[in-house]
């Protein structure tokens, strides 16, 4: 699967660069920080700095299904992180700092869809509106005394350009996704086209087997029955499986499945109309009366209780 090979792979070398240059970013601020004796943002930076450090191990250890679990959790991490120091920068009067919030819907639109980066921005637009709320109420005592003005300047022109680099190194790993993504599905697209090419006798010789497959074994009484498995009782695979059913049918594998049940149910019905939905359902391979009420009547146009309604009016 795609998710499973090439991008999962990409995407956990780009965690890995990332956190590798937030290595080297987190400890040039923990150098100059303690330089220039900025309190407590010092001690606070070589912490992060150092929980950076493992999270490197952990990339390297855990494959990108495991870590992609990880990647929300971090972002919030970080953003507790931005919120401690903004709080003490805005108390500076500085806000340059704010642009390190831009990283986290960056990063956002890297490993989640569209509706997840919304949420990201939302959630980074609340932290940041918040700060300017909560700000003015902390007391001086809390604060250390306030970098002069020079060594802040420094500071905001590390952090421009910086974030300037981040912001175009998911950027450039965003369009390089793209490239897969697309470079993926033409891939899929040129074997799609391949079955399309095959000796259609291949696909009939492949119906024919499944219908006889279908009348000897019954497998549609098994509600776990799944296509798969079919595939693997016919020593063939599930795209072939698939084609066959659509050329020859017109439909999906699940529609052919329940095209079945239901001529099952149908015959129980004729054989002794008395019986009972629970029974019928069960005995047509459906696990739930729902489901099978609906399926029913999306191939009959009626309820089973009505049709067997009709079947007793017919028989009196």
């Amino acid at each position: 699967m795609l998710e499973e090979t090439e991008i999962a792979i990409f995407k956990k070398k780009i965690c890995a660069q990332y956190m590798c240059g937030m290595v080297i970013v987190l400890s040039i601020f923990t150098f100059y920080y303690y330089y220039a004796d900025i309190k407590p943002l010092n001690y606070l930076v070589s912490a992060v700095l150092v929980t950076h450090i493992f999270f490197i191990f952990i990339i390297y250890i855990l494959n990108f299904e495991s870590l992609k679990l990880l990647i929300p959790v971090y972002l919030v991490y970080i953003s507790v992180f931005l919120y401690v120091e903004n709080l003490f920068f805005l108390h500076y009067g500085q806000i340059i700092a704010f642009l390190w919030y831009i990283l986290i819907p960056m990063a956002a639109t890297v490993f989640f869809e569209r509706k997840k980066v919304i949420n990201w921005i939302g959630f980074v637009s609340i932290l940041i509106a918040s700060i300017f709320i909560i700000t003015p109420f902390i007391p001086d005592k809390f604060v250390y005394q306030q970098p002069d003005d020079s060594r802040l300047a420094i500071i905001d022109i590390i952090t421009v350009f910086i974030t300037i680099i981040f912001v175009l190194f998911f950027i450039y790993y965003q369009l390089k996704l793209n490239q897969i993504k697309k470079s993926q599905l033409y891939k899929d697209e040129e074997k799609d086209e391949a079955i399309k090419d095959l000796d259609n006798t291949k696909f009939d010789d492949l119906y024919s087997d499944i219908l006889d497959y279908f009348s000897k074994k019954r497998p549609y009484r098994n509600p776990d029955f799944t296509i798969v498995q079919l595939a693997n009782d016919l020593n063939s695979n599930v795209k072939y499986i698939s084609t066959a059913i659509k050329i020859k049918e017109n439909v999906s594998f699940k529609a052919f499945l329940n095209k079945y049940r239901i001529n099952l149910a149908k015959e129980k019905i004729e054989i002794d109309y008395h019986n009972n939905l629970k029974y019928l359902y069960i005995i047509s391979g459906f696990r739930h009366q729902s489901t099978f009420n609906r399926v029913f009547k999306d191939i009959e146009g009626i309820t089973p209780s009505e049709y067997i309604i009709r079947k007793q009016c017919k028989i009196e």
